[in-house]
């Protein structure tokens, strides 16, 4: 089969025109920088009359290259590039063609020898073809996306002519470059976060940015993170110009950039007021729950998912810092039958209402390992968006709602015999003393559907520091001051905390547990603040507080573990989270447990 070469297009481009999805041949490829997921790739293409060997393949491209799918002698169709001008070091300046979208119209295999006879497009043939007849403009359905413009010698650029400005593709941008206008969405934008060594203190916050090309990170120091941090909003679209641009630090950020950006006293910013929706958002490459598993340990993954369930807020104190931390872990599924924990962190986790069944899209969200299961964690770079207006949102709500809440599901987070921050098992306390769970060295976890038969009112609440970040129960002075020995202060003022004892019942034993502040407001209905008040002022309402929650039945998630006393070895059973019992839920599994004994397959 012939193929017909959009001949003449690549002269139309390379002036700095436009031509609509032209035909072309890759007639070769090298690699220019980087490495991973980060390499950069230089092709000779070919229209049949011109071949330009500076055409550079998007970095999300670059697989195709790799795998061998786009080989030499290819036929492509290029649905969509940018082109911008570089400076060629003694040599003027030289266009570049970028190709962001390509479709393969037949492999190099089949082709197999090079189409046309194709002379090397210059400059100088550039200039003879200006001094010929103008060529007729190729209709074109999308607007064109600009070059830079020659640098200027004015020095002084006012966010004013930023907009007036011929902007630059972030894919291009290089630390052998100073003159040049980005126009990009900003993805996310960190907290301001503080620092302090020998060289001095300050402050910063990070921003990933995105445009049509790629993407890119950007930080703002000190004075600079003062005069922008308020101004720029995520998802708002922005010219950017004079940063410096150094080689990014991959410990730090996962974009497929090899350069990141750092604000400096000359840089200037104007928020886009027109065409903001030709920026696209952020870029996902959306892993299948049920691929996770494969992947290894520490890995970035973009996932995107429904969330089934919700669990309580946890509060944890990290060991290095000490500093209390708050986290929150919510299950994904999706249409591929798997289910992943996620976990959240701070105000992420605070603010968290699952209770519509979201849809939860995370860019960057790191895979963990622990006792053979797998789940995601958030960091403080993962881009978390609710219901994002995506085509893969809108299925997976699809989905959900037509059958998919109650389709069989493979929890990768879970493990054998133990809840590993999310397993979909419920065992029994027979069960669970058969597996001697909380016989090892670690602490194991499970879930459980029990009863509350007993409440210890006594001493279930204290007068804890008010520091955040310390728990510590308070010494009262009895002069009016409450001193924390950690702390080693006083203070005038206190917070209540609660530490709820119980006993836990199911149809095989029971179970001596202890509650912590947030699962025992959980069991209680009552914050702790509440609770404390009627501690002090309403005896009569607080003793009703621990009679009502009796014989009530809740879905606990525990975490056991063999502990030594006087000598004496005695299990610990901590409530890590008590819900209400999901009916239609608990009736499945009811359904499920009953065909497995009778022999019927599930």
């Amino acid at each position: 089969m012939a193929h017909k070469l959009s001949e003449g297009s690549l002269e139309i481009i390379m002036n700095g025109g436009h031509y609509d999805k032209p035909v072309m041949q890759v007639l070769g490829s090298k690699k220019i920088q980087g490495s991973g997921a980060n390499e950069k790739f230089r092709l000779l293409i070919s229209d049949g009359k011109h071949s330009h060997s500076f055409a550079m393949l998007a970095t999300q491209l670059n697989d195709k290259l790799i795998t061998g799918e786009l080989s030499d002698y290819s036929v492509v169709q290029i649905d969509r590039f940018v082109t911008s001008v570089l400076k060629n070091t003694g040599k003027g300046e030289k266009r570049v063609m970028i190709i962001l979208e390509i479709t393969i119209i037949a492999p190099g295999t089949e082709i197999g020898k090079k189409l046309g006879n194709p002379q090397t497009w210059t400059e100088d043939s550039a200039a003879s073809t200006a001094a010929q007849p103008a060529m007729q403009p190729v209709s074109r359905p999308h607007p064109v996306t600009t070059a830079i413009a020659k640098p200027t010698p004015n020095p002084a650029l006012d966010s004013s002519m930023l907009s007036s400005q011929m902007t630059h593709p972030i894919a291009s941008l290089s630390p052998y470059q100073n003159k040049w206008v980005i126009k990009a969405r900003v993805m996310s934008k960190s907290p301001i976060r503080t620092w302090s060594n020998a060289r001095g203190e300050g402050k910063l916050f990070s921003m990933d940015l995105c445009d049509e090309s790629g993407e890119i990170r950007a930080t703002a120091f000190k004075n600079e993170c003062d005069k922008f941090y308020d101004m720029i909003q995520v998802d708002k679209v922005y010219y950017i110009s004079r940063c410096q641009l150094k080689t990014a630090n991959k410990q730090f950020t996962n974009l497929k950039n090899d350069y990141e950006m750092s604000f400096t006293p000359d840089t200037v910013v104007a928020e886009c007021m027109d065409e903001a929706s030709s920026v696209p958002s952020i870029k996902y490459e959306f892993v299948p729950i049920n691929e996770i598993a494969n992947k290894n340990p520490d890995t970035l993954l973009d996932v995107i998912g429904v969330c089934k369930t919700v669990a309580d807020l946890q509060e944890l104190t990290a060991r290095s810092t000490g500093k209390l931390l708050k986290k929150r872990e919510i299950t994904l599924v999706d249409s591929s039958g798997g289910a992943v924990i996620l976990t959240l962190w701070g105000s992420e986790a605070e603010k968290f209402d699952g209770s519509t069944n979201p849809v939860i899209a995370a860019k960057g969200a790191r895979l963990t390992e622990f006792n053979g299961s797998k789940s995601l964690s958030c960091l403080a770079s993962t881009m978390l968006r609710l219901n994002p207006d995506l085509p893969e949102a809108h299925k997976l709500r699809g989905w959900y709602d037509n059958g998919g809440a109650n389709m069989d599901i493979v929890n990768i987070s879970a493990r054998s015999g133990a809840y590993g921050g999310g397993s979909n098992e419920w065992i029994t306390f027979a069960e669970a003393e058969a597996k001697q769970l909380g016989a090892g060295d670690k602490g194991d976890y499970y879930t459980l559907l029990g009863v509350l038969t007993f409440t210890f009112s006594d001493n279930a609440v204290y007068k804890a520091c008010p520091q955040e970040q310390c728990n510590k129960k308070l010494v009262d002075q009895e002069n009016g001051l409450y001193r924390c020995e950690k702390c080693n202060r006083e203070y005038p003022n206190f917070k209540y905390r609660l530490l709820l004892g119980a006993n836990v019942s199911d149809p095989t034993g029971d179970q001596r547990i202890t509650a912590f502040n947030e699962a025992a407001e959980a069991m209680l209905g009552k914050t702790s603040a509440e609770i404390g008040q009627m501690f002090e002022y309403d005896k009569s309402a607080y003793s009703q507080i621990f009679e009502d929650v009796k014989f009530k039945t809740f879905v606990f998630k525990f975490r056991t573990k063999m502990e030594t006393y006087s000598d004496e070895a005695r299990l610990k059973t901590t409530v890590m989270s008590a819900q209400p019992v999901d009916y239609k839920d608990a009736n499945a599994r009811l359904i499920k447990s009953i065909k497995a004994l009778s022999g019927v397959e599930v």
